[in-house]
């Protein structure tokens, strides 16, 4: 098909001939997405300081799995997750003529007084912006929200397989974008087929990073609405779960003794 359609254009033309370096070059215009190595057991992440690991630090797991043959075939690993950099994706919601105007509507917005049309309009919102004024100094600082849940996506066959989206979503943009499913990022697919339980915080390890470096100096990102750079930082606000999974974010206890959050 490449051939074809090269010989049907003029002859000084640059189109490449072979679908494996057209595909090569297409991938790089998409966003990029990571394959991370998992213990089995959800014990670590073969990544950072340990990517070269081939077993466990913890449980001495190994990290690949035996294939009887040739020594020359791929590694295969027990388990793998899959991360999506939020990074590249908050510096193109800035480099698009579609949203970086909209990513300022909380600042612009008219604001009336006992009516919340928007996250932006209540106190929590305000008081974070008295506490660290050096965020809200910038409305193109990004505020951020998380959700996760678990799904069986095998429900239909009687397999039990439980796998955990983490969902991150930008609350610059006005209501009715904010909550569309184009600007809600999967960011982390938490692999099953048993609940992570209190050891999601080892596949969040990437999104912590990110996140931490995103708060504390920020990365540098062009604003095509005002033809400039700038410094773009972002703050996590919120997390929106169901009680079994805010107890698995929070790291407290809903069950037994001190079960309820706020009162204990």
């Amino acid at each position: 098909m490449m051939q074809l359609l090269k010989d049907s254009l003029p002859e000084d033309n640059i189109v490449l001939d072979n679908y494996y370096q057209t595909k090569k070059l297409v991938r790089s215009l998409g966003l990029p997405v990571e394959k991370i190595d998992c213990c089995e057991s959800g014990c670590m992440l073969y990544w950072g300081d340990d990517e070269n690991l081939t077993s466990c630090k913890f449980c001495g797991n190994q990290r690949y799995k035996r294939r009887v043959g040739s020594r020359k075939r791929k590694l295969v690993p027990y388990k793998k997750m899959y991360y999506f950099p939020l990074i590249p994706r908050l510096q193109r919601l800035y480099a698009s003529h579609a949203t970086a105007a909209d990513m300022i509507w909380h600042h612009e917005h008219t604001k009336e007084d006992g009516v919340m049309h928007h996250p932006s309009d209540p106190e929590a919102w305000k008081h974070f912006n008295d506490t660290h004024p050096f965020f809200a100094d910038e409305p193109r600082n990004v505020r951020l929200g998380l959700c996760t849940d678990g799904f069986q996506p095998f429900a239909q066959s009687g397999r039990k397989y439980s796998s955990w989206p983490v969902i991150v979503t930008p609350y610059n943009l006005p209501p009715g974008m904010c909550m569309k499913e184009a600007y809600m990022f999967l960011t982390v697919i938490v692999p099953g087929p048993h609940n992570p339980k209190q050891k999601i915080d080892v596949y969040l390890q990437p999104l912590i990073k990110e996140l931490t470096l995103l708060w504390e100096t920020g990365v540098e990102a062009f604003d095509i609405s005002k033809k400039q750079n700038f410094q773009l930082r972002a703050a996590l606000m919120w997390t929106i779960n169901d009680f079994p999974a805010y107890s698995m974010l929070s790291g407290w206890s809903t069950s037994g003794n001190l079960a309820c959050p706020y009162c204990m």
